[in-house]
């Protein structure tokens, strides 16, 4: 199932863009959203280029219902590739969590929007493997999967506001 959102940043994309080849940044913003135990297993950089392959453990809230196939402590391992290119920067990852029976994708551009701004648009593919449930339990599950993605443009939003970058 996909879910798709996106969010400004009032920085230009040069700016959004050089910290999202760093990998820094991607620690930086995964301790400000309150994930612990962050390392990084594999990186990758160059100007234009960053392969970046993190884990993390991250406790949330889940609701009653989904206790039973999600767990509320995860390790989470996430995969990703971010390349700038004339115009933007564009993004793929993947992420496997240690108490969930499924994977996520995404993919992700960020664009120009005038000059000081810019706009991150991402494309989250969720793939549920709980026999005869799956597609429905994220349909369920719609609205804290959109909770956390809008955590996720918070965290950037205070990296932002607390990085030399800002």
């Amino acid at each position: 199932m996909e879910f798709t959102a996106s969010h400004r940043f009032d920085r230009p994309l040069d700016q959004v863009s050089a910290a999202f080849l760093d990998p820094d940044a991607h620690v930086g913003r995964y301790d400000l959203a309150g994930d612990r135990e962050i390392g990084i297993l594999r990186v990758e950089a160059g100007d234009d280029l960053l392969d970046l392959t993190t884990v993390r453990t991250v406790e949330g809230d889940v609701p009653a219902m989904a206790q039973r196939i999600v767990k509320a402590t995860n390790t989470i391992t996430t995969t990703e590739r971010w390349k700038r290119a004339d115009g933007g920067c564009t993004g793929q990852s993947t992420m496997e969590a240690s108490n969930v029976p499924g994977t996520a994708t995404m993919e992700a551009t960020i664009e120009a929007d005038g000059d000081s701004a810019c706009v991150y648009t991402i494309v989250l593919t969720l793939a549920m493997k709980v026999p005869l449930i799956g597609d429905r339990f994220v349909t369920l599950m719609r609205p804290k999967v959109m909770e956390i993605i809008d955590a996720e443009f918070e965290a950037w939003d205070r990296w932002f506001a607390r990085s030399d970058v800002a």
